[in-house]
Parts: structure tokens; sequence; C-alpha cells
């Protein structure tokens, strides 16, 4: 699964964007992942937020 590390408290895995309160939460889920699936370490690093990555590309506000 890809992971990129998107800023100090969002990891993307795949097309979903998980979002972390603190840094070393989001250090330790993103360690985590590279192990086991992302659903798995959801369980034990809680992310405070997760969206699609998909809603990146569709934030300029049109919508047809």
């Amino acid at each position: 699964m890809a992971t990129v590390r998107l800023s100090t408290k969002e990891v993307q895995v795949d097309d979903i964007i998980y979002m972390f309160d603190v840094v070393q939460i989001a250090d330790a889920f993103e360690a985590c992942v590279a192990t086991t699936d992302a659903a798995h370490c959801e369980l034990s690093h809680r992310p405070v937020a997760k969206r699609p990555a998909s809603a990146e590309s569709t934030e300029d506000g049109s919508r047809e």
C-alpha cells in the first residue's frame, strides 16, 4: 500500500488521508502501516479525522 507523509500531522495511505492532532501519533501510524494494514493501525493510532484523497482535486468548488 502506498504511503505518503503530506505534513507533520497528515498521512495518506492509498486513497485516504488520515489527520492526527499529535505528531507522534502520526509517526506511529505511519510506521504501523509500513508493516500491516491501515484498518488495524487505525485502531491502535486513532486519527482525529480522515478524508478521501480525491477531495484534494475537487476543492476548487466546481462540481458539474
